[in-house]
């Protein structure tokens, strides 16, 4: 037990006498200096209270951040998150023990959750450029199986840019009495700590990765591995991004991959192609802790809704997550913002963020009459007090202003394009708005306003068209049509101010959720 001392409190100096035989802590003795004979007793260990508090506090913090409370529909569940662990000693004492697995020791593969073409795994290994699923219990697989998992490369002649699935040079399943009787793992592995996440595409022939692209790698891919590694009940920031591609086609022309990759997980490895070929040629074996693929001609292959829709993220909707599957994401680019001056308070607390995504610098826009109406309507609402107006270029603002004004706005609009994907960003249950051509329609971020649970409307001119028009009676989505990446998009402004004065009403009293920590 602890005993606290005052600083005005004195503690003895003089050295105890020599003694041949044991001493007790509080036992009393005498002091050379003590003429009297009177007998003392030794100070119990002492510690002062800043010290103290210290530790005290230490310990609480490393307490609280160890647990996290996800609050998902109709029910909480308690996830360890290792807010510390960087920091704690255990980390550093087994790194290196951990590190070299002995074959007595491997673990077998599992199987955690995903769709075709978005899969994760616990303990999947590598070894000269395959990857082998280790189990015995191969039914633990989806259904799909390597179809739904892996590709192969593109046939040469193939016109339609169709893949077949991955053959054994690339992906294996096997069990363990085969691995060792074959040697497939050899005597030890390497272990691959964290979540690694794996871009299996790569530029083909005339063909890109789609990679290159912020819808296509952040809205599609990159969100596709998030969210099956959140449906498995899990939230920690992966620690590699691994792709096959070639840096050149998998970094956009506009910077937002590279700097999505630099600023929000900016202790996240990035390894191109060459790392994974270095590794393939080395002959050693490696043991993913815990790794999602992403590949998108699987997705096209054996996905279920990727079919109707021809977007290789449809199937990811119907994975069951947290509706607080994104923080982790957007709080880190919520740090950055607000280290970079970013204000996430409204003008007026009761009045909701409007943004207007303008693309009218762009080939794909509003004819200029219409244009011109749905800024001065929303102008108007702004005057009435009824919105905080922002009508922005996106490609004019810097990187960060970019996001900080998605995260804050309530209900956000634009014709169909990139800047969309910015939604990803708003906080969950907000508006979005996407405006086509009467003749078109296309998925691709009512899929994005889906996973994020906003309420999403597509727009044609003065009216929505709704979720029950979206298909054609084969089940095939409905066309782009022949106006969809035209300057001849046409919207009615007073109809849009309609639309915008009811998404703010209900949403007065949105507040944007605070940091954890």
């Amino acid at each position: 037990m602890f005993s606290f001392i005052s600083s005005k409190e004195s503690i003895p100096t003089t050295p105890l006498p020599q003694h041949r035989g044991s001493i007790r802590l509080n036992s009393p003795i005498i002091s050379p200096s003590n003429t009297s004979g009177k007998r003392r007793k030794i100070m119990p260990i002492q510690i002062n209270r800043f010290t103290a508090f210290l530790l005290l506090g230490f310990g609480i913090t490393v307490l609280l951040t160890h647990t996290a409370v996800e609050k998902a529909t109709g029910q909480s569940t308690i996830q360890h998150i290792s807010k510390l662990s960087k920091y704690l000693p255990s980390k550093t004492v087994n790194r290196w023990a951990d590190l070299y697995v002995a074959e007595a020791d491997f673990p077998e593969t599992t199987y955690m959750t995903g769709v075709a073409g978005f899969n994760y795994f616990h303990n999947l290994y590598s070894a000269n450029g395959t990857f082998i699923i280790l189990t015995s219990s191969p039914e633990s697989l989806p259904e799909y199986g390597i179809s739904g998992i892996l590709s192969d490369l593109e046939e040469p002649n193939n016109k339609w840019h169709n893949h077949k699935a991955a053959l054994e040079d690339r992906i294996m399943i096997v069990s363990p009495s085969e691995a060792k009787e074959s040697n497939l793992l050899g005597k030890a592995a390497i272990r691959k700590s964290g979540i690694s996440l794996m871009f299996n595409d790569i530029k083909e022939g005339s063909h890109s990765s789609f990679l290159n692209h912020y819808y296509h790698f952040i809205g599609e891919m990159f969100l596709g591995l998030w969210r099956v590694i959140t449906a498995a009940g899990e939230i920690e920031l992966p620690s590699r991004l691994i792709y096959r591609a070639e840096s050149p086609d998998w970094r956009d022309h506009a910077g937002i991959t590279t700097w999505f990759q630099q600023a929000v997980l900016p202790e996240a490895e990035i390894e191109e192609t060459t790392i994974f070929e270095d590794r393939r040629k080395s002959g050693v074996t490696f043991l993913f802790d815990k790794i999602a693929i992403a590949d998108r001609w699987a997705a096209h292959r054996a996905g279920d809704q990727v079919k109707y829709w021809n977007k290789a993220n449809a199937d990811l909707p119907s994975l069951p997550v947290p509706l607080t599957w994104m923080d982790p994401l957007r709080d880190q680019i919520k740090r950055l913002a607000i280290a970079e001056g970013c204000d996430f308070k409204r003008k007026n607390p009761k009045v909701p963020i409007v943004l207007y995504i303008n693309r009218q610098l762009t080939s794909r826009r509003l004819t200029d009459e219409d244009a011109d109406e749905l800024v001065e309507e929303m102008e108007k609402l702004a005057e009435e007090g009824v919105i905080e107006f922002y009508n922005e270029y996106m490609e004019k603002l810097p990187r960060v202003d970019q996001f900080c004004l998605a995260m804050k706005s309530d209900v956000m609009f634009a014709v169909h394009g990139n800047g969309l994907s910015h939604q990803l960003w708003m906080k969950p249950e907000s508006a979005v708005m996407e405006i086509m051509p009467v003749t078109g329609f296309a998925r691709d971020y009512a899929i994005l306003g889906e996973m994020m649970n906003h309420e999403y409307y597509a727009i044609h001119y003065n009216e929505t068209f709704p979720v029950e028009k979206w298909r054609k009676e084969n089940g095939y989505g409905v066309d782009q049509g022949p106006d969809f990446h035209s300057p001849r998009i046409t919207v009615d402004g007073k109809f849009m101010a309609g639309m915008v004065r009811k998404l703010v009403s209900t949403r007065i009293n949105a507040v944007e959720p605070p940091l954890p920590w």
